[in-house]
């Protein structure tokens, strides 16, 4: 699973994920779980979901469950930087691997998927 699919489809990607695991869900209960899933309800029960996330991440849930956004990197990275993962990542990834690491299922090449 990508982050960018589950922010784009939260219900459909946990639908599928279930599917492949084989997990039957009342139709039912799919909004309660869909609710638990958002990031703004972890975020808000860090505490209680990541209990010694603080021994590992300075901060504790606050500073790992931040802001749920995905490219922040391009704030960080300088474009040299950026040039020389995109040319490791071309040499070592599969064109299909590489699309789906930067996009998800969701966006990107659809030709590159197929590679």
């Amino acid at each position: 699973m990508h982050y960018d699919d589950l922010k784009a489809d939260l219900p459909g990607e946990m639908k599928r994920i279930a599917a492949f695991l084989g997990i039957a869900t009342p139709l039912a209960l799919w909004p309660q779980l869909v609710e638990a899933a958002t990031f703004e309800k972890m975020k808000n029960e860090g505490a209680a979901l990541l209990p010694r996330i603080e021994m590992a991440v300075r901060g504790g849930h606050q500073t790992f469950l931040d802001k749920g956004a995905n490219g922040r990197w391009r704030d960080v990275l300088t474009s040299d930087d950026v040039a020389r993962y995109r040319e490791r990542a071309a040499a070592e990834l599969s064109p299909g691997l590489n699309d789906w690491l930067e996009h998800g299922r969701q966006g990107g090449d659809p030709k590159a998927m197929s590679n």
